[in-house]
């Protein structure tokens, strides 16, 4: 139906100049303000029940609107009150086309150039050429398209009136589609339009619409540029507020795509514009915003199943996960009837409610479907498996899914998803390739040389420890100590990583019989808590007691004192 919103035609010109309210009326549907519209007709209708003209255009309304129904009964209201007048039988042949009823559309219309053709009809040139131009537009619209029929109606039409900017637009319109690749030919006939009515913002629309199908930033500018010139002639012109707001979603300018569809909704009452405005806030990521008019717009339509999907997504965002579970399981539920394709990020955001909702094991099963339809989430997939295993404390298949990550990512890997993958590996029990990981992660992420450091002290003999943690342990408290010369924060936030490594150093200098050393060792665990009970415990040891903790605990050296000459 998007199609039909897309091609509001005005007839304007085409429409005398002794039925200015008629006009208003078409005006408003030309600026897709349908109900509006619809209001004014059934008045003018009331007033001139035997107006064939006005059945059509009030019917053409409920077209545009998507309203087939209401658009066939109002078309045949019409032949029945004003037989002799074609453009019902346009009408109800633009209805049977859009339901693929080649048969009887071509009998309408059909019969709508007989009575055309038929001279003692004496139908005026005006309402011939509105039949001609209405019947292209049908074919040219759709899927079932017949393109060659459409240059022989607009060229009837534009025989009647070379001054119709409106028959120029369709012109355009049947040179795009014929030629998709080649937009110079239909751009020259919008041109043209423009040259009959410098003003006539239809062409303006067009011209912008066809630049937005190539995929290049610059053509979207000039999309922009046409939008807002229509804007400023006739700042009532819908369309042009609808079409600037989709080129800024593709362009990820959301608040301004946000703000260019409220001026739409403002304009278009409809309940699918104010669900459709609901979406552009959710899109711009302000989730909270986009609950109240999701909420809002919902009642209209209950059935647009988008709107769960939006919703579910928006309340995680927000933290309400009952509800955001509550609304991805509606969408989840009632998708496949509303022929609405399951995309990874949807499996992905019901991953995520699973799991604040305490369903990890489900999670996980979303997570890997989410992988599975987007290669490009996969990755990011793999991370939030891994989370969710190591939070339980499974640690091997939370390592199994950061590596699946790292082999995705591949030279693009960042030292953070080395870092969590150590860590996974650590607590597997892989020490080795825990200390490798973190190797790796060193470069940014100065606490995995604790890591490493605890990793080595696994693998070394406790029977004859060789020391094989020092390196690393060093390299964390003397990059610990570098931080905190300009943040002394650094030394709270690894406040518990430092006892544990002034402890391990505490003990290995005992080993090694260095009291100094292990003194000094210590004291720094008494520095960072006083109450340490291992700290109390080593400071009873009579050898620690006689010895003064001059000792650099890093290098195991006592600091070399410069000697007064007096005292040689």
């Amino acid at each position: 139906m998007k199609k039909l919103l897309l091609i509001a035609f005005a007839f304007i010109s085409l429409l005398s100049t002794n039925a200015q309210t008629r006009e208003s009326a078409v005006v408003k549907t030309m600026n897709e303000r349908y109900e509006l519209a619809s209001a004014e007709f059934k008045t003018l209708i009331a007033a001139a029940p035997t107006n064939g003209d006005l059945y059509f255009f009030a019917g053409d309304n409920y077209f545009y609107w998507g309203e087939l129904d209401s658009a066939e009964a109002i078309f045949r209201k019409g032949q029945e009150m004003a037989p002799l007048n074609p453009l019902n039988y346009v009408g109800l042949g633009r209805i049977a086309w859009f339901k693929n009823n080649t048969a009887l559309s071509t009998g309408q219309y059909a019969k709508a150039q007989e009575i055309i053709s038929t001279k003692s009809n004496k139908i005026d040139k005006t309402t011939q050429a509105t039949a001609f131009l209405k019947m292209a537009e049908t074919y040219v619209i759709y899927d079932n398209k017949n393109i060659n029929e459409a240059f022989v109606l607009i060229n009837k039409a534009i025989a009647i009136n070379d001054k119709n900017p409106e028959a120029f637009v369709q012109l355009g319109d049947c040179l795009a589609e014929k030629d998709p690749n080649n937009p110079s030919a239909a751009i020259a006939e919008y041109t043209n339009a423009l040259n009959v009515d410098p003003k006539y913002t239809r062409a303006m629309l067009r011209k912008g619409m066809l630049y937005t199908r190539v995929q290049q930033s610059s053509a979207w500018e000039e999309a922009l540029k046409y939008f807002d010139q229509a804007i400023a002639i006739d700042p009532n012109f819908a369309p042009a507020y609808r079409e600037k707001a989709e080129i800024q979603r593709k362009s990820s300018m959301y608040k301004e795509a946000v703000e260019s569809y409220a001026k739409y909704y403002e304009l278009n009452k409809s309940c699918r514009v104010q669900q459709r405005y609901a979406a552009f806030v959710f899109l711009s990521k302000d989730y909270a915003n986009a609950i109240v008019e999701l909420e809002k717009a919902l009642p209209c339509n209950p059935d647009y199943v988008y709107m769960y999907r939006f919703l579910g997504k928006s309340y995680y965002e927000t933290g309400d996960f009952v509800k955001g579970l509550e609304n991805i399981n509606i969408f989840f539920d009632r998708a496949d009837a509303a022929k609405i394709p399951i995309i990874g990020d949807d499996y992905a955001y019901k991953g995520r409610l699973l799991n604040k909702s305490g369903q990890d094991s489900l999670a996980i099963v979303m997570f890997y479907e989410a992988a599975k339809l987007d290669t490009a989430y996969a990755k990011d997939a793999y991370n939030e498996i891994g989370a969710i295993h190591f939070k339980a404390k499974r640690y091997a298949k939370a390592a199994e899914a950061y590596k699946n990550r790292i082999d995705l990512l591949k030279d693009a890997a960042k030292p953070l998803d080395y870092y969590y993958y150590g860590q996974a590996l650590y607590f597997s029990k892989e020490y080795q390739k825990s200390i490798d990981a973190f190797g790796v992660a060193s470069k940014d992420y100065y606490d995995s040389d604790f890591w490493r450091g605890r990793g080595s002290f696994k693998l070394d003999n406790a029977e004859a420890p060789a020391g094989l943690a020092n390196p690393f342990y060093a390299s964390f408290i003397t990059r610990v100590n570098e931080k905190a010369a300009t943040n002394p924060k650094v030394i709270e936030t690894n406040k518990k990583n430092l006892i544990e490594t002034y402890s391990y150093y505490g003990f290995h200098y005992l080993t090694q019989k260095n009291y100094e050393c292990s003194k000094a060792a210590w004291l720094k665990v008494q520095e960072l808590d006083p109450e340490n009970a291992k700290a109390k415990a080593a400071m009873t040891d009579p050898l620690i007691i006689a010895a003064t903790g001059n000792c650099n605990v890093v290098t195991g050296a006592a600091p070399v004192l410069e000697i007064a000459p007096e005292q040689k």
